[in-house]
């Protein structure tokens, strides 16, 4: 029930913005990850879930990242800094976390094609509930197939550490998605 009730303040608050600038989804045999970023005027805002069919386990997340794009011997880096907070479900237990990382996009020669990664981590002192500790890390490998829009494959690991000692992943393994821009 306390799990609802937090999906439901995200949802709410995730209302609140207008205008999207992209949506990305992707897809394991077992996972499903929807998120949806909007700009902001120093970065990025971002609205997020994860459902794991197998094993019914889920991740809600809103984040607010500090943004920048700088040129390194004719690449382009995107890169961005900053916390998300993180609703999860696992098991019959229920964990509130706000993570600290960031994200990293590396455009090689300013072409269409890239690689990334992200990570982010809660420690004990802002892991809440029946959790002790929360992280997500991933990367990736992306194609700019038309403009603004990218098809992706890449490798994620989302793992909760519980009250009980035991740390089960949300989700661990590769998965292929889409990402448009508009």
């Amino acid at each position: 029930m306390r799990l609802r009730l937090i999906v439901f303040a995200l949802l709410a608050a995730a209302s609140a913005s207008a205008a999207a600038d992209s949506v990305d989804l992707n897809l394991s045999s077992d996972t499903i990850e929807a998120r949806y970023n909007s700009s902001v005027g120093f970065g990025e805002w971002t609205f997020g879930g994860l459902y794991n069919r197998e094993q019914k386990d889920q991740v809600v997340n809103v984040g607010l990242l500090a943004t920048g794009e700088t040129r390194v011997g004719g690449s382009r880096i995107d890169a961005g800094l900053g916390g998300k907070l993180y609703a999860t479900s696992i098991g019959n237990e229920e964990v509130l976390a706000l993570g600290l990382g960031g994200q990293l996009r590396w455009f090689f020669g300013d072409g269409p094609f890239a690689v990334g990664g992200y990570g982010f981590f809660a420690p004990r002192v802002v892991t809440f509930l029946d959790g002790v500790r929360f992280w997500e890390a991933g990367v990736r490998a992306e194609i700019e197939l038309i403009k603004n829009s990218f098809v992706y494959i890449g490798y994620r690991q989302v793992q909760v550490e519980l009250d009980s000692g035991a740390k089960p992943n949300v989700d661990k393994g590769g998965f292929a998605g889409l990402q448009i821009k508009f």
